[in-house]
């Protein structure tokens, strides 16, 4: 019974690890911004020939890509905890610089995000905010882990 019950906690051990990649795979799926990954250890220093300038925050620090319209934070970990884009090429979770704000608010609720407030959105693990511009439109896009 005991060699049947440690099989089972093993297996179970297993298949969370699986599940869990998975999820991370899924949000990898849903940021669209020249591959980068959240949760991911790779130190973007260089981007399509845009070398990225560092700024030090409360939480880490920032590389800006100005001529890309994005900025990746990273935590003391070294690891991407936060990823802002202004680039209408790039998107996170169907929602694209340059789109209404109805349409921003309605791919993040169909995405499975609790709204917060109009324009902050959050899940167990991270959080999207969105900035409005005073047309209504959506001129950035921003994905930070909360844990």
């Amino acid at each position: 019974m005991s060699m049947l019950r440690s099989l089972t906690i093993l297996l179970s051990l297993c298949l969370a690890g699986c599940f869990a990649s998975q999820a991370r795979t899924g949000l990898s799926n849903q940021i669209q911004v020249f591959g980068i990954e959240l949760y991911s250890s790779t130190d973007y220093r260089e981007i399509n020939g845009v070398k990225g300038m560092e700024e030090p925050c409360l939480k880490g620090y920032e590389r800006i890509f100005d001529p890309l319209d994005i900025t990746i934070g990273y935590g003391f970990n070294r690891k991407i905890r936060k990823i802002t884009t202004m680039n209408r090429g790039t998107s996170m979770f169907g929602i694209t610089p340059g789109m209404s704000v109805d349409e921003a608010r309605r791919l993040a609720r169909q995405t499975g995000l609790n709204e917060v407030s109009p324009v902050r959105y959050r899940s167990d693990d991270l959080s999207l905010f969105l900035h409005i511009d005073a047309k209504g439109n959506v001129f950035g896009v921003t994905v930070e882990t909360i844990k």
